[in-house]
């Protein structure tokens, strides 16, 4: 998600409005850090499951908040499988057609223990969006960038329908959308010969302003 996020900074500008609390949920290595930095957000929670990157974020980011966990709809201990592709990492089932390095078991916590305050919310977890939304910050989130997918891919993406209907219920209105090749970002990371499905990987921004 680091690339897209680029943008980030000149649609706050846009909307005029800067989060007080942001919150990351799939951090990996820290690469949206920058454009949080540029867009002036004061206060940064970082959420990431792998050890070894969340020690390295502890490290270069100590300015933020690091949790070494994932997120979802209840607390618990749950099997977490790290792809080769580090980005790419899933608490979802594996299907065939990834290629998995390792499996672990993580610390699986609700996101609104972590980060109640967040009001905004950048949500990328590989399939498990709406299991981290079912325990989301709801009443102070005004911001919400969730990685969703057109395609039927549960170790990929939620599926944007799915998201955009639940950011609804909760008052939120699509404001933006930074649109990568569903075919691309699967065959870096799983590798050549797939079948083309021709669909979107979507970072979504939803917005809910407060009076």
């Amino acid at each position: 998600m680091g690339n897209v996020m680029r943008a980030l900074p000149a649609l706050l500008k846009q909307l005029g409005w800067t989060p007080t609390h942001l919150v990351h949920v799939g951090a990996h290595e820290g690469q949206e850090m920058p454009f949080y930095r540029e867009a002036g957000i004061g206060q940064i929670t970082l959420v990431e499951p792998i050890p070894a990157l969340a020690a390295r974020l502890h490290r270069q980011y100590p300015e933020a908040l690091v949790h070494q966990c994932a997120c979802g709809p209840t607390n618990a201990w749950s099997r977490f499988h790290i792809m080769a592709r580090t980005n790419l990492s899933t608490l979802a089932e594996p299907q065939a057609i990834d290629r998995v390095a390792e499996t672990i078991d993580v610390d699986v916590r609700r996101l609104d223990e972590i980060a109640p305050t967040a009001d905004a919310a950048v949500i990328d977890a590989q399939g498990r969006e709406l299991d981290v939304l079912a325990a989301a910050p709801w009443p102070s989130l005004s911001l919400l960038i969730v990685e969703t997918c057109t395609v039927d891919d549960p170790t990929m993406a939620s599926p944007y329908t799915d998201v955009a209907n639940l950011a609804a219920s909760h008052g939120f209105t699509e404001v933006a959308r930074w649109v990568r090749d569903y075919d691309w970002v699967s065959e870096w990371g799983r590798g050549r010969g797939l079948a083309p499905r021709r669909g979107e990987v979507r970072d979504v921004v939803f917005y809910r302003p407060r009076s």
